[in-house]
């Protein structure tokens, strides 16, 4: 049996996206690709808001890993809420997990792994304290 959705209180980072009717597909509901660039812009802010802009950024992050369940169908129009929390902190990793809401159900989740990579060589690097710090502060809370 699936584990039960979050509740949206799991989650201290949010994110708001706008659906848009070029997000739907020929079934008539939002396309997994949609659903996939909102996991994107959740995890981009969370980037932007604990490292900064990526030109002043120590390090740079690459995407290593995301899985994405799709727990119902959506329909255009809306307004998607993305929480976004750091559920683990490795040398040179962090895992992220997402819950997706619309009206305050949620209607995926995902877990994506971010890799710390080394601005010249591209290779995986350290996490710098600070970073390590930031991203420590938005673990999941429990639910």
């Amino acid at each position: 049996m699936p584990a039960p959705p979050p509740p949206p209180a799991r989650f201290l980072f949010w994110t708001e996206e706008k659906l848009r009717v070029s997000d739907t597909d020929m079934n008539g509901h939002v396309n997994n690709g949609a659903i996939g660039a909102f996991c994107e812009a959740g995890r981009a802010e969370l980037m932007l808001a604990v490292a900064g802009p990526p030109e002043t950024r120590a390090v740079r992050m690459a995407v290593a890993r995301v899985e994405i369940d799709y727990l119902r169908e959506i329909h255009y129009p809306g307004r998607v809420r993305i929480g976004t929390a750091v559920a683990r902190i490795g040398r040179s990793s962090i895992t992220v997990e997402q819950g997706l809401f619309l009206d305050e159900a949620c209607f995926a989740t995902s877990v994506g792994v971010m890799v710390m990579l080394d601005p010249t060589t591209r290779r995986p690097t350290e996490m710098p304290a600070a970073l390590r710090e930031g991203f420590a502060a938005l673990a999941p809370r429990a639910a």
